[in-house]
């Protein structure tokens, strides 16, 4: 008899806890994007260093992507999940593993997306 599994390839491969310290990163990283930019536009940064702001609004977009999709990129690829209570455990299902790197990429891309729109913003702003 199989154990029952909350997990779901592609779908969903982090339980409630793993969820919540997602979405505390995605606050974390919203903090420090708008504290950056704050800081740019109060004191007129130049645009090469605005660029940094990427940073913490691609750790923002990431942690918030994961906590709404139920899905840890850093589990995907570490071919894990910690969708049930108790250890992470080794995925070994080749399907399984595809789908969940092809969900990993799009949460990456997405959270790039995000991030780059940011910084641009971010750059065009000007001064107060």
């Amino acid at each position: 008899m199989s154990e029952a599994t909350n997990y779901i390839p592609g779908m969903c491969n982090i339980n409630p806890q793993e969820i919540a310290k997602r979405r505390n990163i995605g606050y974390m990283g919203l903090v420090a994007s708008a504290l950056l930019l704050a800081l740019f536009i109060g004191f007129d940064a130049p645009w090469w260093l605005r660029l940094i702001i990427f940073v913490p609004a691609f750790t923002g977009a990431t942690g918030f992507l994961q906590a709404k999709n139920k899905f840890c990129v850093g589990f995907a690829s570490a071919n894990m999940q910690h969708a049930d209570d108790g250890e992470a455990s080794k995925i070994t299902d080749t399907k399984s593993l595809l789908l969940d790197k092809l969900k990993a990429r799009k949460i990456n891309m997405q959270s790039f997306a995000i991030a780059l729109v940011v910084t641009v913003v971010t750059i065009l702003i000007p001064a107060l």
